[in-house]
């Protein structure tokens, strides 16, 4: 039950954010087919067997999370609410300190690593709203700002300012982002924002913040809607 706020936004994100559904499907498919959601839920019930000090079943669920979903994430790893999770064949790994906070889009072969040179807390922390694209690596103890994009095959080192974008191996600051255009939709991060997304966005914020069930309830009741509707269910 402690979960079900993060795991009914992480539903909602996915629906949002996947541009290989249909409008007519969005809602029903992430939660039957999308693998990144899958290995989520799973990491969250890890998760909270690690915190109850059942860390040999906690294990065990990341071992077969990682044979089924190619998603190697630590079970001691924190992750907040609607986070979406792009996994593929091309493997996300995400390590024991690591931290990523509200509505992170995470795409496939991401890696959030350590140096080989620290021990203790030794992993990235992602803030709200970061973009982590395909096959980048953050590595060591260092903070994504909020709405910071890292780009695709970047090799991150150091800390990445709020809502700037960097790029490159080693990553270079490239500048400010704006993360949502009224125009357009923001393909180079790998996810779909239909012409509505601006005014969702807000309205799941709001239920992130304050956190009441029945805010999640109405908002998986609207993401379902257009589904039961084209279904003829009654």
């Amino acid at each position: 039950p402690e979960d079900f706020p993060a795991i009914a936004l992480d539903i909602v994100a996915s629906a949002m954010m996947s541009p290989s559904f249909t409008e007519d499907d969005k809602a029903l498919n992430s939660v039957l087919f999308n693998q990144g959601l899958h290995a989520l839920v799973c990491h969250r019930l890890a998760h909270r067997l690690w915190k109850a000090d059942r860390t040999g079943l906690a294990v065990y669920i990341q071992s077969t999370v990682s044979r089924q979903y190619s998603t190697d994430i630590h079970p001691a790893a924190t992750f907040g609410k609607a986070i979406y999770l792009n996994a593929g064949s091309a493997g996300v790994v995400i390590g024991e300190t690591a931290v990523i906070d509200d509505d992170v889009i995470i795409l496939q072969g991401v890696t959030l690593g350590g140096t080989g040179k620290e021990r203790g807390d030794r992993h990235p922390k992602v803030k709200t709203g970061a973009i982590l694209q395909q096959s980048c690596s953050v590595l060591g103890n260092i903070e994504v700002g909020e709405g910071a994009v890292v780009t695709a095959k970047s090799i991150v080192t150091k800390p990445v300012l709020p809502h700037h974008r960097v790029s490159g191996v080693p990553a270079r600051d490239k500048g400010e982002v704006k993360r949502f255009q009224q125009q357009e939709n923001d393909d180079s991060a790998g996810c779909v924002r239909d012409e509505s997304y601006d005014e969702k966005i807000e309205w799941r914020s709001d239920a992130i913040s304050s956190g009441r069930r029945e805010d999640l309830e109405n908002i998986l009741k609207t993401s379902f809607d257009l589904m039961w509707k084209n279904s003829g269910s009654p």
